[in-house]
């Protein structure tokens, strides 16, 4: 029987059979001492088929139609952190896992804060939309002559933007020059 014969740590030869753990077992290394050396990696995380999982991952998150919605991340922090909390049953619970525990909930605020963060960027402030109203009914005044159509409009306008607009109806009427 050949053994592998490689050089070991301790300066003596390698008394693994040869070949031992790799394809090619009788032969040549063991698996210790690079008998698989240029062989494709069939597992881990350098194997080809984990490439083409990671790749699949990587097309299906770029076609996100929204990248920044953290909301997924946040429900999966907080079902990890409600397992974890309903897995200490016992009353004693030592540092460490109040540690983790505490890490989790820091972990999830943080995220929330992020989330807030994102939505606050795009979103309208009160005064923006007040703006926004006061505007398009200075428009309407401008292009819808009937006093009656404008003000209706206006006041549906309000209803649906959710604020009241600036200046009353009265103030178009005078400002269209329309009684």
């Amino acid at each position: 029987m050949t053994v592998c014969g490689a050089k070991t740590r301790s300066g003596t030869a390698c008394k693994q059979p040869a070949g031992w753990g790799t394809e090619h077992v009788g032969e040549g290394r063991c698996k210790l001492h690079g008998g698989n050396a240029g062989r494709p990696i069939v597992h881990g995380r350098y194997s080809f088929k984990h490439a083409a999982s990671l790749q699949g991952k990587v097309q299906e998150y770029l076609a996100d139609p929204e990248p920044g919605n953290l909301l997924h991340e946040l429900a999966l922090m907080r079902a990890l952190l409600q397992d974890f909390l309903d897995k200490m049953t016992d009353g004693a619970v030592d540092a460490r896992s109040r540690g983790y525990a505490f890490e989790m909930a820091e972990s999830i605020s943080r995220t929330v804060e992020r989330i807030a963060k994102i939505q606050n960027q795009t979103a309208l402030t009160s005064a923006e939309v007040a703006y926004i109203t006061a505007r398009l009914s200075d428009l309407i005044v401008k292009y819808i002559d009937d006093p009656a159509k404008r003000a209706a409009f206006i006041e549906e306008l309000t209803g649906v933007v959710g604020t009241r607009a600036e200046y009353p109806a009265a103030r178009y009427e005078l400002a269209s020059g329309v009684d």
